[in-house]
């Protein structure tokens, strides 16, 4: 995915220098010191990547600065996505000196989890390799059962359903959803802004700026529950390949970054009220209950390889 260039209106933060004055007697003794403030002209992808994210306290705030980012970046159309943690770059020792920012990977280019349940730094590229050999063998799998359909398709479904790591980044065009699964199991969480082209089609390429945004409501079937009640969508690197690259980081899209803080219980009020986990969840969603016994059965089959091998 292309970054995105130039000057945003959005919330950043920015160091400034300060005059400091003396007190009493000393009032002729005048110092410097920095202060980091909230700006919103001149913002910049990176600038928005790097910061803290933007508190605000209850829902009708956030919809009141998400309107001020929408209405003064027309030239994107808006998308939502909640995370309880925001994902920074450059944590490692070598890259302690630089500014850390934030990153969205795709979940078949995130690293693998340690131990103690952190993420390793990369991902070689031979994991990579083998997790899209995965998505060919299960759409082998499902072929027979959903017909024949591109492999966005198939990649869209096992993405929103979470049978296998993919490519493809959920995202929305619901902010409620998106703050849903921002403080679904935490008081704090993050909602980012992006902005991408407008969509032209079901599944819309755009060739010159490296994207695929696909709309799920109008490529999955009217029982498939969970995308249409979430609004998804799904946005991913053009074209597809079995590697780690810049352009599969969705940060390079965001416009705004927002921290949500419900320590006090009031984000939520009695008009807007978070998404039901049975809404977001549905328990009678017949496309899960197939894709589910699908991955049962790719499981067994690995298995089975595995032990016919040695």
């Amino acid at each position: 995915m292309q970054p995105i260039e130039g000057k945003l209106f959005s919330p950043f933060q920015k160091t400034i220098r300060k005059i400091k004055q003396g007190d009493g007697k000393e009032w002729w003794n005048i110092s410097y010191e920095n202060e980091i403030v909230w700006e919103r002209l001149d913002a910049t992808v990176n600038r928005i990547r790097a910061s803290e994210g933007y508190e605000v306290n209850t829902f009708r705030q956030l919809m009141d600065e998400v309107a001020h980012v929408t209405i003064s970046n027309k030239n994107f159309d808006m998308f939502y996505r909640g995370q309880e943690n925001d994902y920074k770059n450059n944590q490692a020792v070598y890259y302690s000196d630089r500014k850390a920012k934030s990153t969205i990977y795709p979940s078949i280019c995130r690293p693998e989890k340690k131990q103690d349940g952190s993420l390793k730094y990369s991902i070689k590229t031979s994991q990579i390799e083998k997790r899209y050999e995965n998505l060919f063998e299960m759409i082998d799998l499902v072929k027979g059962k959903r017909g024949s359909h591109f492999n966005e398709y198939y990649y869209s479904l096992f993405q929103h359903y979470e049978i296998l790591p993919t490519p493809f980044i959920d995202i929305t065009q619901s902010l409620r959803v998106a703050a849903t699964f921002a403080l679904r199991k935490s008081q704090t969480g993050y909602l980012y802004v992006f902005g991408l082209p407008y969509p032209n089609q079901s599944i819309s390429y755009y060739s010159d700026l490296g994207i695929v945004l696909i709309k799920l409501q109008n490529i999955i079937q009217t029982n498939a529950l969970r995308p249409r009640y979430q609004e998804g969508f799904l946005v991913g690197k053009y074209p597809i390949r079995p590697t780690k690259t810049n352009g599969d980081d969705l940060a390079n899209r965001m416009v705004a970054k927002f921290y949500l803080d419900n320590t006090k219980g009031d984000f939520w009020d009695k008009y807007f009220q978070p998404m039901p986990e049975e809404v977001l969840f549905p328990n009678d969603d017949k496309i899960e209950q197939e894709l589910i016994k699908a991955k049962e059965t790719f499981n067994k089959n690995t298995t089975t390889n595995r032990v016919g091998s040695r």
